[in-house]
């Protein structure tokens, strides 16, 4: 199978992953990729797309836990700007309690 990763070099299957994410049919993106990329086969690129979500489904746990601090810090942020103290609130607890391995 391809490298997990898509890269800007598989543009196809990058497309059609966003296609496919974004709810088209089979039937719409077998369309809009050869209108889009004539001389892809849709098979190859689909193969693409599908280690690509392989990959994708086993993230490293401490990956997972740096995105989710990421995010709750990003959360909190925003939160605080718009005076939002309770969400505040629950965003500090979620964040102990992720430290706490729950």
């Amino acid at each position: 199978m391809a490298d997990a990763p898509l890269t800007t070099t598989q543009a196809p299957a990058m497309a059609m992953l966003d296609w496919l994410l974004t709810g088209a049919s089979e039937q719409q993106i077998h369309e809009a990729l050869s209108q889009r990329y004539p001389n892809v086969d849709p098979g190859h690129a689909m193969q693409q797309v599908q280690a690509h979500l392989v990959a994708a489904g086993q993230p490293h746990p401490d990956a997972i836990n740096g995105w989710c601090l990421m995010a709750y810090r990003s959360l909190y942020q925003k939160m605080l700007a718009v005076g939002d103290l309770d969400g505040c609130r629950k965003v500090v607890k979620e964040i102990q309690l992720l430290g706490a391995g729950r």
